[in-house]
């Protein structure tokens, strides 16, 4: 995983969007602390994302991908699992020091559409579990999990 670099990251708009489930795909994937989001501001419709002097969205490349919400009553239930592989691109100890955070997720579909998962009053937790078939010549892997509770559907990010 690397840092991506702040382009124009620090003000973004996001539109709530009732067409979320609409995801054309998974084509890329960034998380960052919610401790580095400085605010996440109503606007009507939208929400103005201020990220932290200095702070940027992190890149998970990854084999394969799933994004799902979940409306349970008055909160949505998000789920973002990514597979990436272990050897060279990934360390296990960058990993276990991961669980520690809280997350916001974005997403950009096929489409080039972003898509925000999470809010940062408890961000999305993570996990991981390494999926070595246990064969002497079985390639290491892992699946990254971002989970939890939002009062936020996805919501659309309008850049």
């Amino acid at each position: 995983m690397r840092n991506v670099p702040n382009l124009n990251f620090m003000s973004t708009k996001i539109e709530k969007n009732p067409f979320c489930s609409a995801m054309a795909g998974i084509k890329t994937l960034h998380y960052i602390d919610i401790k580095d989001i400085a605010s996440l501001l109503p606007l009507g419709e939208r929400l103005d994302v201020h990220l932290s002097q200095g702070a940027a969205w992190s890149q998970i490349h990854f084999s394969s991908a799933t994004c799902n919400s979940e409306q349970d009553g008055n909160v949505f239930q998000h789920t973002v699992e990514a597979t990436v592989p272990g050897k060279g691109t990934v360390s296990p100890h960058d990993l276990l020091e991961m669980c520690f955070g809280r997350y916001l997720v974005k997403v950009v579909d096929n489409n080039g559409l972003w898509w925000l998962v999470g809010d940062n009053e408890e961000g999305l937790r993570f996990t991981f579990q390494d999926t070595n078939d246990g064969t002497a010549d079985g390639e290491t892997s892992y699946k990254l999990v971002f989970t939890g509770l939002s009062i936020w559907p996805q919501m659309q990010m309008v850049h």
